[in-house]
């Protein structure tokens, strides 16, 4: 019963869409397979533009069908009638995706009715775990992470443009008309906000002990500075939605193969941990290159500080 309701709660997110909002054709995935293009006449173009080129320009904002495939399986319907088992979620299997290679982790998908968009979605849980006869909170999460491949040259600048629709969702099932999702969560409202990250990656596959499970969560792993940006996805509350954009410049000094994005709850400690869960759905991506920028190249983490530098410095402290 809670997965027909939740179902019948997500039907806000087509509450604007209209005739006018196409499933994508293969026209369109086809004229996008021009990408394998781009490196060898993105100089030029970067010339007769000012400096700038637009790489990839995705509208998602519309109802999609989602590919098959995706190396995850999960239950899904739009009524308790029909619950199916179905693979069209993007998982550690690589999809064509409008003329691009996609991964995922913790099954972010789109829906050709419920919403817009792929849907990522980041949960935070405060479990208690017993040790030696003493209690202690810890985090149970709930990660979600987005691979696409994309060649990104070493030597310039990319603005990486991400469009977004941000829902907290305890808010949702607090406030909405249906009864049963309200025990789902204790507070009114999450407690914290999701984070946002991207990383320009030199492999397309996503780190995890297991990109399918019930509560997805990503591996630890040291990655350079330069190439790791995030952002607080903070919104407005009330009401439990807003649309978001987020802005990531990287300048690479090398050649990088695909960008990942992460969508993360915040994390706690004990004695305490923040309940939260949102839900995004992403609505556009944009990427441009530009001229090298060395005002966005971030200087690498120092695990051995110089003595010789002050506090603050670089390598200093």
């Amino acid at each position: 019963m809670k997965k027909t309701l939740f179902v019948i709660s997500s039907l806000f997110f087509v509450g604007c869409a209209s005739s006018n909002d196409m499933l994508y054709t293969q026209d369109e995935e086809q004229s996008l397979n021009l990408k394998e293009t781009l490196p060898s006449v993105s100089n030029k173009m970067l010339a007769l533009n000012g400096g700038e080129i637009t790489l990839m320009d995705l509208d998602l904002n519309k109802t999609l069908i989602q590919p098959s495939g995706g190396g995850c399986s999960f239950e899904t319907g739009y009524n308790i009638d029909n619950i199916y088992t179905s693979t069209a979620a993007f998982g550690p299997n690589p999809l064509t995706f409008f003329g691009y290679t996609i991964r995922g982790y913790g099954m972010p998908r789109t829906d050709g009715f419920l919403w817009k968009g792929i849907r990522l979605q980041a949960e935070n849980i405060p479990a208690t775990v017993f040790s030696r006869g003493q209690s202690r909170l810890v985090n149970n999460l709930f990660e979600n992470a987005l691979s696409i491949e994309f060649p990104f040259e070493p030597n310039a600048t990319y603005e990486i443009t991400l469009k977004s629709f941000i829902e907290d969702i305890i808010r949702t099932e607090k406030h909405d008309q249906y009864r049963l999702n309200d025990d789902n969560h204790n507070p009114q409202q999450s407690e914290a906000f999701p984070i946002v990250a991207v990383e320009l990656a030199n492999v397309p596959e996503i780190i995890g002990n297991d990109p399918c499970a019930k509560r997805p969560v990503l591996n630890n792993r040291f990655v350079s500075a330069n190439y790791y940006k995030t952002q607080k996805a903070e919104i407005v509350v009330p009401p439990s939605s807003q649309q978001k954009t987020f802005v990531f410049n990287f300048s690479t000094t090398e050649a990088k193969n695909a960008f990942i994005l992460y969508y993360l709850p915040e994390r706690g400690s004990d004695p305490y941990i923040p309940e939260s869960f949102f839900g995004m759905h992403l609505t556009g991506i944009r990427i441009i290159k530009k001229p090298f920028d060395p005002t966005h190249v971030v200087p690498p983490r120092v695990t051995n500080p110089d003595p010789s530098l002050p506090c603050g410095f670089r390598g200093g402290c």
